[in-house]
């Protein structure tokens, strides 16, 4: 499954946005549990998230 360069922006701007912001990690806007776009999305954030917000932060 290949994003879309739109999808992957949409997703790290998000993400780099509620992490600076300190808003919780359950506020992904992607569904983990939803289709193979869904889950490579959800991946993505938190994957970004965590960057910008390390576990313990």
């Amino acid at each position: 499954m290949s994003l879309s360069e739109l999808d992957r922006r949409a997703a790290i701007t998000s993400a780099r946005y509620a992490a600076l912001r300190r808003v919780p990690i359950t506020g992904c806007p992607y569904d983990p549990a939803g289709d193979d776009r869904q889950r490579a999305l959800a991946l993505l954030w938190v994957r970004i998230y965590r960057r910008y917000r390390p576990a313990g932060r």
